[in-house]
């Protein structure tokens, strides 16, 4: 079976994970990225459509491929892990370990929205979204909330788990 994907990116950096996702499956599926354009045609009549196409072209009418599709729903969810952390330490101790160790996992910093922090991270591996929120309920209560596609997920759950368990040791 054949599918033909439209990808649209937002960056030359986005472009350039695509490419890489695409030399990594290389060996696993045939994947060809067509030269020319790509167009979804969504119309009564195709064929009008395509004589008129052949008529502007130079050469061989071979130069067009048409295929008859449909829409595909793949069975891939977004995956989240949720890690909760409490603490006797000051906010302020437990906010900036939390930068230093968002640094360390190389995610770049996207906004705040009251007392939660959002950073993005991309990687090889992938890329996630992390949540930070901090709350002072008597203990100093720490949620992470990691969102995204692949392995990433469990890589970044696993370095920030062991990161912050040294952090807090005993506590």
């Amino acid at each position: 079976m054949e599918y033909l994907l439209v990808v649209d990116y937002e960056s030359d950096a986005e472009r350039k994970r695509i490419d890489y996702a695409i030399e990594r499956w290389g060996d696993r599926a045939e994947i060809t990225k067509p030269k020319g354009t790509a167009m979804i045609f969504k119309g009564a009549n195709i064929d009008e459509f395509l004589e008129d196409l052949y008529s502007r072209l130079e050469g061989d009418r071979r130069k067009v491929g048409v295929y008859q599709m449909e829409e595909y729903h793949p069975d891939v969810e977004e995956k989240t892990r949720r890690l909760r952390y409490e603490s006797g330490m000051e906010l302020e101790a437990l906010e900036r370990f939390l930068s230093y160790l968002m640094s360390k996992v190389n995610a770049g910093y996207g906004y705040r929205t009251g007392n939660t922090k959002k950073y993005i991270v991309a990687t090889k591996k992938g890329q996630a979204s992390i949540e930070i929120t901090l709350k002072n309920n008597g203990n100093a209560t720490v949620l992470i909330t990691i969102q995204g596609y692949g392995e990433i997920i469990e890589l970044l759950a696993e370095t920030i788990d062991c990161e912050m368990e040294v952090f807090l040791g005993d506590d």
